[in-house]
């Protein structure tokens, strides 16, 4: 049972991992930037110092501090921004467990590196990174930095999710769960186009998984996605929500051209993305490398999601 530092651990993902590696028996130390709980150790991710001492004795760092689910229109400097949160933290992250004498390394990056669709087939563990925005371009800068910094100095992984919903998921997935409850209609019914999603104990099985085996990752294979096992359009996902909630799931025949005009005209063209253009996953490394399958279905997550 290794320690594990998890950074980012006030936020939606980093709880759920900090959770999952203490079931496991390990010993666990949460870092946030800011002091939200006795159970959190707040820390100065940039100063490589601090953040060296505070890595003292660690095995595996589980690297989840970002700047995410923040429209690039709030931002005065987008790029700017997201590079500060995302690529100056990992960079800084990366060379302090280096000097701390930390084995492991995992990264989480995010799946819209590759693009904002899907190929027919899928993107794969190999596909080439296509970022698009000022998010995943930082990710996809993260990635590449702290790839370059750690080769031969430490075990790596990067980790590519898509969205990630459960127990107080923020963005698309605690809309659409709103919309569910509150019994609004869904312009879906039309929308035929599949995406992965991963539940958040599914996510938090494979880092564990990651973390304790003891199977070296040939540097060329580190950067790995995962996903529920079926995609899905926006449609079916928002049909297991009611069925775990006991609601009914209104959905409209809206065609998707008009889908997207009313969209635009709302200055939401993020939202018709995020709802109508394929984003199927197609993961293998984990299954090769670690023998990893996703523990629980869709179904499965949704109903646990709602039971907390």
């Amino acid at each position: 049972m290794k320690t594990v530092a998890v950074t980012g651990a006030s936020g939606f993902i980093g709880r759920h991992v900090a959770t999952a590696f203490r079931d496991v028996g390990s010993t666990v130390r949460g870092f946030t930037r800011a002091t939200v709980s006795p159970d959190l150790i707040p820390l100065n991710y940039l100063d490589t110092d601090s953040v060296t001492r505070a890595l003292e004795g660690i095995e595996v760092v589980i690297h989840i501090a970002g700047l995410a689910h923040v429209s690039s229109k709030s931002l005065d400097d987008p790029l700017t921004r997201y590079r500060e949160s995302n690529v100056s933290l990992a960079v800084n992250m990366v060379k302090a467990s280096i000097r701390a004498g930390v084995g492991q390394f995992v990264l989480l990056s995010s799946a819209g590196v590759l693009g904002q669709a899907s190929p027919p087939g899928g993107f794969h563990d190999s596909s080439t990174a296509a970022p698009y925005d000022a998010y995943t371009m930082s990710k996809f800068e993260a990635e590449q930095r702290v790839l370059e910094l750690g080769l031969g100095k430490i075990s790596l992984t990067v980790l590519r999710p898509p969205m990630v919903y459960g127990p107080g998921a923020p963005g698309s997935y605690r809309r659409l769960c709103n919309w569910v409850d509150r019994g609004l209609p869904l312009p879906l019914a039309n929308i035929v186009a599949r995406r992965s999603f991963v539940g958040i104990r599914n996510l938090c099985d494979l880092l564990v998984t990651i973390a304790t085996s003891t199977k070296e990752v040939p540097h060329e294979l580190s950067t790995m996605l995962v996903s529920d096992s079926e995609p899905m359009t926006v449609a079916d996902f928002a049909k297991q929500i009611a069925h775990v909630r006991s609601k009914r799931a209104r959905l409209l025949p809206v065609p998707s051209w008009l889908l997207e005009w009313a969209l635009s005209v709302a200055r939401l063209q993020e939202e018709y993305r995020r709802l109508a253009l394929p984003f199927e996953l197609m993961p293998s490394r984990a299954r090769a490398i670690f023998a990893w399958e996703p523990p629980h279905s869709t179904t499965e997550e949704l109903g646990w999601a709602l039971e907390r």
